[in-house]
């Protein structure tokens, strides 16, 4: 789907320049601070500067820029292609993928090199931002084959939250999520895992915790949009009414499954009651 032109009234103008597919924020912010940045015909060097994209006339080194419509794909990455717009080391980008469009789109999210399955790409800032956030709950599927067979208590463990490294280099516990074992293959199993959340190399890590490394990682849905009908490296635009449902989804809590064993008021250790544990005996001189 190519929307109409949708723009807030009230947009950062480094922000404009990076959705009109002039050039990414960044380079819009060096843009705006190098004075090449003109409002109405005057110069402005603050990239926090709010525009009316619908009346403000905005040029660039003198070449009037104008807003893009907004654009949403949905593309089935195959493995070997980075998630990025430019890659230093000159890898295939999921952009390269994207013949005959000429919108600056971005990915919402990153799926790894070696991930293959549903990527989202757009130039709605706001969307992108709604989907990526955990609050906003828009869930990721994944379908995991890993090393070995994850028993009934590793499974509990990915459902409740395991201890991960972050970016930070600290260990942080990842959120409630949904978790099954799918099915075993020889030596390996699938293990399908659902997450709010999107750390950056996420499943493999979790899996890693269990004692189960992940041996090929695919994201079978993004929310409710799957990749049916599209063969690895193809795309299509989203429909307007797949567009209006992402706009007005409502998230769901994640209940954990399955459900933990929680003790009973009374019970010890072991589901034991104080009246029925074992008192020691006495030992008689």
């Amino acid at each position: 789907m190519k929307a109409d032109l949708q723009f807030d009234d009230n947009m950062r103008l480094n922000r404009f320049l990076a959705e009109a597919g002039v050039c990414s924020r960044r380079d819009a912010d060096t843009l705006i601070f190098a004075r090449q940045v003109t409002v109405n015909g005057k110069v402005i060097d603050l990239p926090s500067f709010r525009i009316d994209p619908r009346q403000d006339a905005v040029k660039v080194s003198g070449k009037r820029v104008h807003p893009q419509p907004l654009v949403y794909i949905l593309l089935n990455k195959p493995e070997g292609v980075i998630s990025t717009l430019q890659d230093p080391e000159k890898r295939a980008t999921v952009v390269d993928l994207l013949k005959g469009v000429r919108a600056r789109v971005y990915p919402v999210g990153r799926l790894d090199y070696n991930t293959s399955g549903v990527l989202m790409l757009t130039n709605d800032g706001i969307l992108a931002l709604r989907l990526m956030h955990p609050r906003y709950g828009f869930v990721k599927t994944y379908h995991a084959k890993v090393s070995g067979v994850p028993s009934p208590i590793a499974i509990r463990r990915l459902c409740y939250g395991v201890r991960i490294e972050a970016w930070s280099g600290r260990y942080e516990k990842t959120l409630p999520t949904k978790a099954r074992l799918l099915k075993k293959t020889g030596k390996s199993s699938v293990v399908e895992i659902i997450l709010r959340e999107g750390r950056q190399h996420q499943v493999k890590k979790m899996c890693a915790a269990i004692g189960n490394p992940v041996e090929k990682l695919m994201r079978v849905k993004f929310g409710f949009l799957s990749a049916s009908g599209l063969a690895l490296g193809a795309w299509r635009y989203l429909s307007t009414a797949e567009v209006a449902k992402i706009k007005s989804f409502e998230p769901e809590p994640i209940t954990p499954t399955p459900k933990m064993n929680k003790k009973k008021p009374g019970q010890g250790r072991r589901g034991m009651t104080k009246s029925n544990k074992p008192t020691k005996r006495k030992i008689r001189n």
